[in-house]
């Protein structure tokens, strides 16, 4: 229903525009307008080795949007895999080259810390082995 020239603001289909000049002749063309799929995500881990340790990764898998991807962690991180990470939480936001947005989070796991004790009998005479 529009008869501007230009139009904004179209969502994706196909538009047909019937163009009539002052002497009633008329063309009529039609373009399509597209988008690209919806950004998604996935993210696997590998979970701390043993508690303390710093050997935690993150392998996020990104599809959709439109590239290049940037990526905003909440350690800091910019590049679309972590490695080197210590138990926590860890959240990451996607940003595809037309400013849309994906976010995903991922947790890293540590086994329970080693806990060891001992005790012990003092021998009972000089010499002794008991």
């Amino acid at each position: 229903g529009a008869t501007t020239e230009d139009l904004t603001g179209l969502s994706n289909g196909t538009y047909t525009i019937t163009i009539t000049d002052n002497n009633g002749c008329a063309t009529t063309t039609s373009v399509t307008v597209t988008e690209p799929d919806a950004l998604s995500t996935s993210v696997s881990n590998t979970d701390v080795l043993c508690n303390g340790d710093i050997d935690g990764t993150a392998d996020l898998t990104v599809a959709g949007g439109t590239t290049p991807y940037t990526y905003a962690w909440s350690n800091g991180a910019t590049t679309e895999d972590l490695t080197e990470l210590t138990a926590g939480t860890y959240n990451v936001t996607i940003t595809d080259d037309n400013g849309c947005t994906a976010t995903e989070s991922v947790t890293i796991s540590e086994p329970t810390a080693i806990v060891a004790s001992s005790n012990s009998t003092d021998v009972s005479c000089n010499g002794g082995s008991n």
